[in-house]
């Protein structure tokens, strides 16, 4: 397996194996203070509770066999014990006393009742050595001293230093080695990321990440994937987009050429002519139309907010836009009521208000036949603008109401109209952060209604609250 210095992975061994080692460091220190600290708390106390027992032993037997007491202290022990004069420098012991102790005692020892212990080096080895007065009241000159090897404490100390330095390599390789297993374990989220990345092809995007864990890289695939879903949703809505709008297009295209053919094939009547010039002249028009909503959708699309805002009666503008269908349907023989409460003013674009009316209104038409009813309501509801066009239709069946607002979408292809009316109304809706749904059935009837939040009103007659 080849190693690649730059990952992420190195570098997180790297630095996890830096932290071990510095808190090794750490607590070893700590560790070392401690435990030098401990054994010489303990030196103190075992000296000095020795030297109140010897002290006690050459009081009560007295200095008549002083040396016989001390050479029995010294071999009952790893004691040395001396008796030191600060008048006269001389010193009482069962051995001879090496000249460094003596220096050190002509140097510290004074007449007094204070205590006194330190470490120093005798002939190279460690020493401590207590100093206290021997008795105070009959002979206040006199000092009881006691000297104990301290290469224990050193050696002690010294091995746990050693130690020390030998683990380090050993915890090193451990973090090196753990680190770089551990960081791979944790990492292979992104290793499966990486693999879905190098496959997906940008035509089909049909591999998802597979997610492994449901930490914060887990979340982040399940994010990715849900991402890839929509852009492959939005993919296959644009494959079906265009072989639609080719489809549609297409069609008033080969109504224009054939009628065109069929008028230049040989000479024909005027009103022969005039017929074709009508039929190419209403696919011309059918033509126009899908082409300005094609439009309409791009602009949307592309500029998803509402750009143009000013201040105007909603009130007036669906009122408008109602009216101006009043004559198709009373030759319809369908009845157009109105609903619309007064003096409701909005901040946005006049013109969306008028065609997402103006496409309902239409669609209801177109659905609904004669001695049926059509009523467009408009009012303000908790708060929100709600938008109401309800007809007595044909309806719409179940398995196609989840469709209705996808481009191009028609329950029959020879229904007229291109399929783009619900949804420019769906997208023009959601520039407002509104929303609209629909409730529909066969044989009944359907009812849109949209919903724009309040942020937009400016003003409300009282009469259009509910």
């Amino acid at each position: 397996m080849k190693i690649q210095f730059n990952s992420i992975r190195v570098k997180l061994t790297l630095f996890y194996t830096v932290i071990l080692v510095l808190l090794l460091i750490v607590f070893h220190f700590i560790a070392y203070m401690l435990l030098s600290h401990g054994l010489r708390s303990d030196m103190y106390d075992s000296i000095e509770a020795y030297a109140e027992t010897a002290k006690d032993t050459i009081i009560i037997n007295g200095e008549d066999n002083l040396l016989d007491i001390l050479t029995e202290l010294n071999n009952s022990s790893n004691n040395e014990v001396f008796i030191y004069d600060v008048y006269t420098g001389e010193v009482s012991s069962s051995f001879p006393v090496i000249d460094d102790v003596r220096s050190t005692l002509s140097r510290i020892a004074t007449v007094g009742t204070s205590t006194y212990t330190q470490g120093l080096t005798i002939r190279e080895i460690q020493t401590y050595l207590h100093i206290t007065p021997l008795d105070i009241n009959t002979e206040p000159g006199k000092m009881l001293v006691v000297t104990r090897s301290a290469d224990y404490i050193y050696n002690t100390v010294d091995s746990y230093k050693q130690w020390l330095y030998m683990a380090i390599p050993f915890v090193i390789i451990f973090g090196l080695v753990s680190g770089y297993l551990l960081s791979g374990y944790f990492l292979r989220q992104v290793k499966a990321i990486n693999i879905t990345a190098e496959k997906i092809d940008p035509a089909n995007i049909i591999d998802r990440i597979p997610v492994k864990s449901n930490d914060e890289l887990g979340r982040l695939s399940k994010t990715l994937n849900s991402l890839f879903d929509r852009i492959y949703g939005y993919s296959e809505r644009q494959k079906q987009f265009t072989a639609d709008a080719s489809h549609d297009l297409r069609s008033p295209l080969t109504i224009i050429k054939a009628e065109a053919e069929v008028a230049l094939m040989k000479k024909r009547k005027p009103e022969e002519y005039i017929a074709a010039m009508q039929k190419i002249e209403n696919a011309a028009d059918a033509m126009n139309d899908m082409v300005d909503d094609l439009l309409t959708l791009a602009s949307m699309d592309s500029q998803p907010d509402v750009s143009a805002v000013a201040d105007f009666d909603l009130s007036a503008c669906m009122g408008n836009a109602v009216y101006d269908w009043q004559a198709p349907f009373e030759n319809k023989g369908v009845q157009l009521g109105r609903d619309i409460a007064p003096g409701i003013v909005v901040r946005g674009d006049s013109a969306h208000f008028q065609r997402i009316v103006d496409n309902l209104v239409k669609n209801a038409f177109e659905h609904t036949p004669a001695g049926g009813s059509v009523t467009c309501s408009l009012g303000v509801s908790k708060g929100n603008i709600i938008i109401t066009v309800a007809d007595t239709g044909t309806g719409i069946s179940a398995e196609h109401l989840p469709h209705i607002f996808d481009r191009f979408y028609r329950v029959k292809r020879d229904t007229p109209g291109s399929g783009l009316g619900l949804p420019i109304v769906d997208g023009m809706v959601k520039m407002y952060g509104g929303n609209i749904s629909v409730e529909s059935e066969l044989g009944k009837g359907t009812i849109f209604t949209i919903s724009i939040p309040q942020g937009w009103i400016i003003d409300v007659d009282p009469v259009g609250l509910s």
